[in-house]
């Protein structure tokens, strides 16, 4: 697929975490910033890895981290999360070739909502931590489960009238295997899987998302 010279996409649906940031997951580097992460968040994430807990607990467990805490104040950590460099070009590339862009992020989205409105995104779902006057409640809205993506993917399709075939995927992770399922072209940015590697149409390893641009019939 990747070859065809002549197919034409109309929509990029990126994950988030590890793909347009840095930071493979936002949930840690917030656990990280506010020194929660070690002896804290971290054993949860082992437990729901070794399949002690599910998805769900799991992120309750972490939303109830920072129960108490102001909105703001975590959208202030958010807020500094490195991206890769060459986002800017990507999208803009993206853009300027017609495609419609969407995020589908089992993150925050305390940080999809900002990146969406930052690089002007025409689709954007992840995670809500639920809040009571700008105060975190502790509790979490879970709309994005981090292995089940398609039933987005078919959403935002129907949404903007696309098939399957003409739509880009760009993600790093096992999380994002449906996503590149259901793509005409898939592409693993620095991908943290090698299964990932085997099923994406093209694997890009660097620190610019400028050099995905390339590797994109359009």
């Amino acid at each position: 697929m990747a070859g065809k010279s002549n197919q034409h996409f109309k929509l990029a649906i990126f994950d988030l975490d590890g793909t347009l940031t840095k930071e493979r997951s936002i949930w840690e580097y917030i656990h990280k910033e506010l020194g929660k992460w070690y002896g804290f968040a971290e054993e949860y994430q082992k437990k729901f890895l070794a399949g002690e807990i599910s998805y769900d607990r799991f992120c309750e467990l972490d939303a109830q981290v920072w129960k108490g805490m102001e909105v703001e104040a975590l959208s202030k950590i958010v807020r500094t999360v490195p991206f890769h460099p060459g986002i800017d070009e990507l999208i803009g590339h993206l853009k300027q070739k017609g495609l419609k862009l969407a995020m589908v992020s089992s993150g925050l989205s305390l940080l999809s909502n900002w990146v969406h409105q930052r690089y002007g995104f025409d689709y954007s779902v992840s995670n809500d931590l639920l809040q009571e006057d700008g105060v975190l409640t502790g509790k979490v809205r879970i709309q994005v489960y981090f292995d089940k993506k398609a039933e987005w993917v078919e959403k935002i399709l129907k949404q903007f009238k696309v098939k399957p075939e003409e739509m880009i995927a760009i993600g790093d992770s096992r999380g994002d295997f449906e996503l590149f399922q259901m793509a005409g072209l898939s592409v693993a940015f620095n991908s943290s899987c090698k299964d990932l590697d085997q099923m994406a149409s093209v694997c890009v390893q660097s620190q610019n998302l400028a050099d995905v641009i390339p590797q994109i019939p359009l």
